[in-house]
């Protein structure tokens, strides 16, 4: 029984193993070949509507059919009108309908197309990895299909670092990959230097409760800002700096954080481990910098004056 139990627990595990056969889908291209009469083999592209063209029968639907389906019923369709063709072979040349987009900071940006839709390090891998600028630590997915629109910011370089990319999320068809240029231009640190960074940001300057913060994953500007207590009144938050570090140096940024809580724009900035918010104080003009000091100094006249009046001889009077 033990035998037999782990004979199936093995026949399991083997068929679960076996991908799911690939279903035509539209854009793909097929080869199709009559070895029977070979002047009728063709290459045909599946149309938007899914359907394929063949000389004698005319058009045959082909999306969501697997390939032995397909020939199936081309053979069945031909045989009807020439008794020789029994048997044909269909191949897929190219497996279009199975397609991601990659742009931004990537060596070959454009159009990926798979027979099935592969993790996304592997996708990065054939947009010809990312260039000296590309931060992976913001890469932004934005999703098609179903959930059209929505977006993920996904820590790509922390996952490298600490060796889960198995967690990182996966890719359906028509989704698009954005890798977003380094803040300030400077390239970003490089995944050694990413596993040994503490795991806070901080920020400093005017707002209530300067300092470090814990960092948490997909942890923007506005939000850290929150987290120290928010802004003073005195803040200059049009003059906002994000200090990022780059190995032995760091690379600022300025950020109108005035104009984002108004507009939305600039887009989100991510923060990093260790990353660096500083809200200045605003500048003050000249005669508000003063008014106090001259509202003191004119009441100690005044009262200078009063006391002289009040005690001078009565004579003088």
């Amino acid at each position: 029984m033990i035998l037999l139990a782990g004979m199936v627990l093995l026949l399991c595990s083997a068929t679960a193993a076996v991908a799911e056969e690939y279903r035509i889908g539209p854009e793909d291209m097929l080869q199709i070949k009559f070895w029977q009469d070979p002047a009728l083999n063709t290459t045909v592209r599946v149309t938007q509507d899914g359907t394929v063209s063949l000389d004698i029968v005319g058009e045959i639907v082909a999306a969501g059919k697997t390939i032995q389906d397909l020939q199936t019923e081309i053979v069945r369709r031909m045989s009807r009108l020439n008794n020789r063709i029994s048997q044909c072979v269909v191949q897929v040349t190219e497996y279009n309908y199975q397609h991601v987009f990659v742009y931004g900071q990537v060596n070959d940006p454009g159009k990926k197309t798979f027979e099935e839709i592969p993790d996304l390090l592997t996708i990065l891998n054939e947009a010809g990895w990312i260039t000296e600028l590309g931060d992976l630590s913001r890469v932004n997915i934005i999703r098609g299909g179903d959930r059209a629109g929505q977006v993920e910011v996904v820590d790509v370089a922390a996952a490298m670092a600490a060796g889960v990319v198995a967690n990182l999320p996966k890719l359906n068809r028509r989704d698009a990959i954005d890798v977003p240029s380094s803040p300030a231009g400077v390239a970003p640190p490089n995944l050694g230097q990413l596993a040994t960074r503490k795991n806070v940001v901080y920020v400093m300057g005017a707002v209530h409760t300067p300092g470090p913060i814990r960092y948490q994953d997909n942890l923007d500007v506005m939000e850290a800002m929150a987290m120290a207590g928010g802004h003073t009144d005195m803040a200059d938050l049009k003059h906002t700096k994000l200090i990022s570090k780059d190995g032995y140096y760091g690379q600022t940024m300025l950020v109108d954080l005035e104009k984002y809580a108004l507009t939305g724009t600039p887009a989100r900035h991510i923060m990093r481990k260790e990353d660096v918010c500083v809200v200045p104080f605003r500048k003050q003009s000249f005669m508000s910098r003063n008014l106090g000091t001259f509202v003191t100094i004119l009441g100690v006249a005044t009262s200078a004056l009063l006391l002289y009046e009040n005690l001078k001889p009565a004579d003088e009077e």
